[in-house]
């Protein structure tokens, strides 16, 4: 066995591919101002790098990690608004072309224009408060630089297979948390447990490191996804009862009689 202070190809490949997600986060915020999708791939970046992050925790160092953690959660925390404002006008939209019901698709149509207004007042509010997202491009620069710095040489196949079983077991939790009661914050954390497995597994995959998980990880990963996929159908219908709430309160427009009957996403499948 190579002693621990050795470079580690795994270590090399890990900072690349870190580098490589916070590139990508400064390149989707300089285009997020004008172009939504630049949000959406500004959290993935995020999600990837806090995952990767979480992974090499204890072998990078907890201190360092958990301020460079600290920041991107702030940071996807900002940007989650803005996020879930177009998830709410896109889901709205899907659920108008679907439906079949005359005065429901007549309310969607009323509605539509009211969602996409307080989508537009959102990002007018943040870009307000940073024109054209610049800080938030200079704290994705320092990040990269800071995640430049961290030992990535340290770290082993090992390490990361056991971050993976810990993360697994968290999961686990979450899901059994999640299903005995049934509640909508306890399905969001086995979603954002489930979304972090996925793209630890997808990370380990584009490291070369073998997961051990009885030789079959891509199944694993496969369920992961749809799961994840699953869960991600309540949550966008759970955002959007919130807004149509919202506008209900505030200018007391009707809402769609029911949401169940639109969207309703395949049984779920919990991870065995």
């Amino acid at each position: 066995m190579r002693p621990r202070t050795d470079a580690s190809p795994t270590g090399q490949r890990a900072a690349a591919l870190a580098a490589g997600d916070a590139r990508s986060l400064a390149a989707a915020l300089a285009i997020a101002p004008a172009d939504p999708a630049g949000v959406h791939e500004a959290r993935k970046s995020v999600r990837r790098l806090r995952s990767l992050l979480a992974l090499g925790r204890r072998t990078l160092g907890k201190d360092a990690v958990d301020a460079i953690d600290h920041e991107l959660r702030v940071l996807a925390r900002d940007l989650s608004a803005l996020r879930d404002g177009q998830v709410v006008y896109d889901t709205a939209r899907q659920l108008a072309a679907d439906t079949t019901d005359a005065d429901e698709h007549a309310t969607w149509h009323a509605l539509l224009p009211l969602l996409a207004e307080r989508h537009r007042q959102r990002l007018a509010d943040v870009l307000g408060e940073d024109p054209g997202f610049v800080r938030r491009q200079a704290q994705a620069h320092r990040q990269a630089e800071q995640l430049q710095r961290l030992p990535w040489h340290r770290l082993h196949g090992r390490d990361l297979r056991q971050a993976l079983a810990r993360s697994m077991q968290r999961q686990m939790r979450a899901q059994a948390t999640a299903l005995a009661s049934g509640s909508v914050d306890d399905l969001h954390a086995w979603r954002r447990r489930s979304r972090r497995l996925r793209m630890q597994l997808t990370a380990l995959r584009k490291l070369h490191v073998r997961p051990h998980l009885g030789g079959q990880a891509t199944l694993h990963l496969r369920q992961v996804s749809r799961l994840v996929d699953q869960l991600g159908v309540l949550q966008d219908l759970a955002l959007l009862s919130d807004a149509l709430d919202a506008l209900e309160h505030a200018r007391r427009k009707p809402r769609p009689t029911d949401l169940r009957r639109a969207r309703t996403p395949s049984p779920i499948q919990p991870l065995a």
